[in-house]
């Protein structure tokens, strides 16, 4: 028989031998257990429903982003720099499971541009230059959720204006040729600070000043333009702390109390006051010059509403008059016609038969004044009957 054994080796190696699957798998645990295993095998820290609700439910980001794809794969936002640019930022989401294992990608839509962190050599501006999204170990060490990540390209590309060579989006350029012929306002922009990021005290004060224009803003094809209000220019020294020195004035930003009084006693915010106090008794007039037109609007208020009621009662009348017309006009009913001219028929009989009654009784006339109304009288029953027997055949 078949023995894993040598039939003519000894005891000892009997002993010694082992079943050949057992040694496989000895040989396979120590080599695994000498080599280590590259890699991880434990979940994604984020998982992508996670990243996908940080991104569209930012406070900053969720009213100027809307999905462009028929799965919630691409994504666009909407922003503008402090140059007054409006741009596109695409930002692609893979759809696999294992999502932190693929960065996205993100892109300038509809522009050609120049920037530090646009690849030069892509055709789609891809955003390159911002390390976590610049490959897929990448992404994985930073940690980072979507919505963060998105945040700060558009940050860096609002402070750190794209040099825009080329708009290939028609939309986009529409956009702004309204922008720049002042039919829409444009969105406002946080200052730049010396780091590149937004300066603290700025954005405390302003909290929407960092937020980029919904899409229904710049989607929109007309909106009424601001008024036009002649403001003094802003002076590019003040006298007032030309000698002051760091700690003076550190006192002043730090003290809101102390930086209004410093504020209303500059000679630009006099001017601002004496403008805005001018507008103040401009709306004044107006409203006045309104309330002086009240007593007439009631007037015609009153004469339109008598006119309504009016209107209304005649209305119902010609609707009346209307469904009256409409029973009249209507074609007559074929059974009903022909009850009638069978009716009309036998009338016409007995006439014909009374008149030839009353000749016979009373022999008044002569025969031919007889034969001529007995034959008028039945004519019009024969006529009759002849018109019952077309209808009667048109029913069939």
């Amino acid at each position: 028989m078949f023995s894993w054994s040598n039939n003519n080796s000894t005891s000892t190696s009997k002993v010694g031998s082992t079943y050949p699957g057992r040694r496989l798998q000895q040989n396979r645990a120590s080599a695994s257990a000498a080599t280590p295993i590259q890699g991880s095998i434990r979940p994604p820290t984020h998982t992508r429903a996670q990243h996908l609700k940080s991104y569209l439910e930012d406070p900053t980001l969720q009213r100027s982003t809307r999905r462009v794809s028929s799965d919630d794969t691409t994504f666009d936002t909407v922003f503008q720099t402090t140059k007054g640019d409006t741009l596109i930022l695409r930002v692609n989401i893979p759809l696999g499971s294992s999502f932190a294992a693929f960065c996205p990608t993100m892109t300038l839509a509809g522009v050609k541009v120049r920037h530090p962190w646009v690849s030069e050599s892509s055709s789609m501006m891809r955003v390159t230059g911002y390390p976590p999204i610049q490959s897929e170990q990448a992404w994985k060490n930073s940690n980072m959720l979507l919505g963060a990540a998105v945040h700060e390209v558009v940050k860096n590309f609002q402070l750190n204006a794209p040099q825009v060579l080329d708009i290939t989006d028609n939309g986009l350029r529409s956009i702004q040729t309204k922008k720049t012929a002042g039919t829409r306002t444009p969105t406002q922009t946080p200052p730049r600070s010396n780091n590149g990021m937004y300066n603290s005290t700025s954005s405390t004060r302003s909290s929407h000043d960092d937020a980029p224009p919904s899409y229904n803003v710049v989607a929109e094809a007309e909106s009424t333009p601001a008024p036009e209000i002649p403001m003094p220019p802003i002076p590019s020294t003040y006298d007032e702390v030309d000698n002051a020195s760091r700690e003076e004035l550190d006192e002043i930003l730090q003290d809101d109390l102390e930086f209004k009084a410093f504020v209303h006693r500059l000679k630009i915010s006099d001017e601002i006051f004496t403008i805005g106090s001018s507008r103040l008794d401009e709306n004044v007039l107006l409203a006045n010059e309104n309330l002086e037109q009240e007593a007439k609007l009631k007037t015609l208020q009153s004469e339109v509403n008598e006119l309504h009621s009016t209107l209304k009662s005649k209305l119902d009348a010609f609707s009346k008059l209307e469904k009256e017309q409409d029973v009249i006009c209507a074609p007559p009913d074929l059974k009903s016609t022909i009850k009638k001219l069978q009716k009309a028929k036998k009338e016409a009989f007995e006439e014909s038969e009374e008149l030839a009654e009353e000749w016979v009784d009373d022999g008044v006339g002569t025969v031919d004044d007889f034969c001529k109304r007995f034959l008028e009288q039945r004519k019009v029953h024969h006529m009759r009957a002849a018109k019952m027997e077309i209808l009667n055949n048109q029913e069939r």
